[in-house]
C-alpha cells in the first residue's frame, strides 16, 4: 500500500495517512460532521441533569479552581517528573489514538504511564484543552488490549463530557486539600454543594462507563477491565451474555457494590438503540475516512483521493 499525508487543519503539519491525530497538535485529522460523536450521543440523563446544578454556581467553581485545583494539579505535574514517568507510549500510542477517535475527541490527550509502588489505577486531571490521563504500568503490562480500551476510553469519557473541573474539585474536597484556606473558612462551599458534588460525581462514572463500552466495542471487555482493576481474573471460558463476569466483578467488589451496578448498566446500554446508533456513526466514519484514501479499501489497488469508485476493481468506497 502506497504512503500518503494528511495536512492537519490546526496546524497545517503534514501526517502520515495512518494517523488519526496530528502528530504535533495531537488535533483530530477528520473534519467534524454529522458522524462525530456527541456529548449527548451516550451522556446518562442523571449526570446531565447533575453537572447543569453544579454549572449554575457560576464563578464559585472557577474560583475554586484557580485557587485550590490548579495549585493541586500543579503538584501532580511536579510529581509526575521526579517518578521515571514513561514518556514513549510504544504500541499504547495507536491504541490511545483509536479510542479518542472512537468518541471523535478534539484533541489527543497526553497520555503518561508511570512505576508506582501503590494500587494499581488510571487517573485524568486537567482541564478540556490540556487533560492528561495517568496509568500505572502493572495495568499497562497485565491488561489485554480490549481491556486497555475499556481503561483509555473510560478516562476519555469524562474529557468528552467536559467533567473534569467538577472532577478535580470533588477529588481535592475528597481529599482534604487546602480545607483551611478562605473558600472554606468564609462557607462559600457549603455543606449541601459538598454533598451534590459528591453525588454528581458518581453519577458521572456512569457516563464514562459508556465511553469504555464504545471504545472497547463489548461490554464483556469493560466488565473484564473492572475484574482486572480488583485484581481478579475473570473466567476465560466463552461468555455469551456477560452473567460469568458478572458474577466476578460481583465478587471482587463485594465491599463495592456500586462496580457490580455500573456494570449492569454497561451490559444495559450495549442493547440499547442509542449504542446501535453510535456504532454506526462510527463504522460510517471509519469508511468515509477509508474512501479517500488513495488505496482501495477492498483490493488495496492505488487510486485517486477523489475517486468513489476502484478503476481496478471498480466497487464503490463508500
Amino acid at each position: 500500500m502506497s504512503q500518503y499525508e494528511i495536512a492537519c487543519p490546526q496546524c497545517l503539519t503534514q501526517n502520515s495517512g495512518s494517523r488519526l491525530f496530528c502528530g504535533r497538535c495531537k488535533t483530530i485529522l477528520d473534519p467534524r460532521t454529522n458522524l462525530s460523536l456527541r456529548i449527548e450521543d451516550f451522556q446518562c440523563s442523571t449526570d446531565k441533569e447533575a453537572l447543569e446544578i453544579l454549572k449554575s454556581t457560576g464563578i464559585l467553581a472557577y474560583l475554586v479552581d484557580q485557587f485550590l485545583v490548579k495549585p493541586s494539579e500543579q503538584k501532580k505535574r511536579e510529581w509526575l517528573s521526579k517518578h521515571g514517568v514513561q514518556t514513549s507510549l510504544g504500541d499504547l500510542d495507536p491504541l490511545v489514538q483509536e479510542c479518542a477517535y472512537s468518541l471523535s475527541l478534539t484533541t489527543l490527550p497526553e497520555v503518561y504511564v508511570i512505576k508506582c509502588t501503590g494500587y494499581p489505577n488510571a487517573f485524568t486531571f486537567g482541564d478540556d484543552n490540556t487533560s492528561i490521563i495517568v496509568i500505572d504500568s502493572r495495568l499497562v503490562r497485565t491488561m489485554t488490549q480490549n481491556q486497555l480500551r475499556a481503561l483509555l476510553g473510560h478516562e476519555m469519557g469524562h474529557i468528552k463530557s467536559k467533567h473534569l473541573l467538577y472532577h478535580n474539585l470533588a477529588n481535592t474536597l475528597a481529599e482534604g486539600i487546602g480545607m483551611s484556606i478562605s473558600f472554606f473558612t468564609s462557607n462559600m462551599i457549603t455543606t449541601a454543594t459538598r454533598l451534590a458534588l459528591l453525588a454528581w460525581h458518581r453519577e458521572s462514572e456512569f457516563t464514562a462507563d459508556r465511553a469504555a463500552l464504545i471504545s472497547s466495542a463489548n461490554p464483556e471487555h469493560v466488565a473484564s477491565m473492572f475484574a482486572k482493576l480488583s485484581g481478579q481474573r475473570p473466567s476465560e471460558s466463552g461468555v455469551s451474555d456477560g452473567a460469568s463476569l458478572l458474577s466476578g466483578v460481583a465478587r471482587a467488589f463485594q465491599s463495592h457494590p456500586n462496580h457490580l451496578d455500573r456494570a449492569k448498566a454497561v451490559f444495559h446500554f450495549s442493547k440499547s438503540r442509542e449504542y446501535a446508533t453510535i456504532v454506526e456513526k462510527i463504522s460510517y466514519r471509519r469508511i468515509f475516512r477509508s474512501a479517500f484514501s488513495p488505496n482501495c479499501r477492498f483490493c488495496k489497488a492505488g487510486k485517486s483521493v477523489n475517486s468513489l469508485f476502484c478503476p481496478e476493481c471498480g466497487r464503490s468506497q463508500i
